[in-house]
């Protein structure tokens, strides 16, 4: 092929689409880029070695009478067994049978789970701010720099779950249970993406897109990546253009 190689990404197990080693660079940064290109060539070396060697001889069907047995036979043991006419239609049902299993398998959705994560706001004092705005869904959209969520390690892409144990919900008042609970919150929040202008968490991805759930999540973490770059490297610009001034 003409051009540089192109790799499958692994973080998209399920897209088709492949990018060059530059391609690579530039979305994960030199080092982390580096590392994903060497596993995708480790993933290609490795679907070549377990791909099934190509059998010999004619193709060979179950035969949709017998829906728990295991045995095939070829087009020409069809006929034999049904005769020319009925055989024929029994080897197409066959084939229509085998796409059925392939396309059920493939839109079978993988069960995943939300991996949640544990914070610990510390505040000096009660009026001191937590540094973060949020939405309606308690999505983090923004987190302040040197703020009390920063310091815990909250950013923004989590989606906060509970406040000192308290399930949140649309009526929940955070402000005044996090005024209730003293200098130390314990929060529970677990990751989101945007989607279509709204943030999901990876099993939502799931249970909405079935088999196409992962490369989906995946697909909103690389613009989230993306993002979080240009975001930072504006930030960058702007204390450098400061700093001048």
């Amino acid at each position: 092929a003409d051009g540089p190689e192109k790799r499958s990404d692994p973080n998209e197990p399920e897209s088709k689409k492949t990018y060059t080693k530059k391609e690579f660079l530039d979305l994960y940064g030199e080092k982390k880029g580096a590392n994903v290109w060497k596993k995708a060539g480790k993933a290609i070396a490795t679907v070549e070695a377990k791909a099934p060697k190509k059998a010999d001889g004619p193709e060979k069907r179950s035969d949709p009478s017998e829906p728990e047995s295991k045995k095939t036979y070829t087009k020409k043991e069809f006929l034999d067994l049904y005769g020319e006419k009925k055989g024929a239609a029994i080897w197409k049902k066959a084939g229509q049978g085998a796409k059925k299993a392939e396309k059920e398998k493939a839109e079978k959705p993988v069960k995943v789970t939300d991996e949640k994560k544990k914070f610990t706001l510390k505040r000096e004092s009660e009026e001191e701010a937590i540094g973060w705005s949020r939405d309606q869904k308690f999505n983090l959209i923004d987190v302040d720099e040197d703020s009390v969520a920063a310091k815990a390690g909250l950013t923004a892409g989590l989606r906060v779950l509970s406040v000192n144990g308290t399930r949140v919900n649309k009526k929940t008042n955070i402000p005044k249970i996090v005024k209730e609970a003293g200098l130390e919150v314990e929060l529970e929040a677990v990751e989101v993406r945007k989607d279509s202008n709204e943030f999901f968490t990876r099993r939502e991805f799931s249970e909405y897109y079935a088999a196409d759930g992962e490369a989906k999540w995946a697909k909103a973490g690389k613009k989230r990546t993306k993002k979080v770059k240009k975001d930072t490297e504006a930030t960058e610009e702007k204390k450098e253009a400061a700093a001048e001034n």
